[in-house]
């Protein structure tokens, strides 16, 4: 199906909030945006995680004795990362990234990208930064959820 279309692979390293790795198409012709998926079925804005897309998947509240803790919270996505964080695309055969004015901030290498910047193979990318836990955190927000997104990136099928 995607056999010659460029991709973006985006797998989890250590620290990084859990997600399934991302095999995200790339078209000239489109920008992908990465950012938390959204659940709120009371709008229109519903969006589901997938291994195809930009969407990063929420994680149910911790289970306490083996049942789900207050079954009114809702799941929860990494805190650091906004609804819409950072875009992706192909352009003259080089990938993109750029932050969206997020108030945690897209990194490059430990580097907080200020302006549009070209991804490479094995680059790590952070969408934001570890939040500290505080006397003020809620106990059903785990260190997981505090974390941010962080992957190793590759490119494939861009020519050279």
């Amino acid at each position: 199906m995607f056999s010659n279309t460029p991709m973006l692979n985006l797998t989890p390293v250590s620290g990084s909030f859990p997600f399934q790795p991302k095999y995200i198409p790339l078209t000239s012709a489109a920008k992908v945006v990465l950012g938390s998926d959204v659940r709120d079925t009371t709008s229109s804005s519903v969006r589901t995680a997938t291994a195809l897309n930009g969407w990063f998947a929420s994680k149910p509240p911790p289970r306490i004795n083996g049942v789900n803790g207050d079954h009114a919270l809702a799941p929860i996505s990494s805190l650091p990362l906004s609804s819409s964080h950072s875009e992706i695309w192909l352009e003259e055969q080089k990938v993109y990234i750029r932050d969206l004015d997020t108030p945690f901030g897209t990194f490059v290498n430990n580097v907080k990208i200020k302006s549009t910047t070209v991804l490479k193979d094995g680059d790590i990318i952070s969408l934001g930064i570890p939040i500290p836990r505080n006397r003020n955190t809620p106990s059903h927000i785990t260190d997981e959820h505090l974390s941010p997104i962080i992957a190793k990136v590759v490119v494939a099928g861009v020519p050279s």
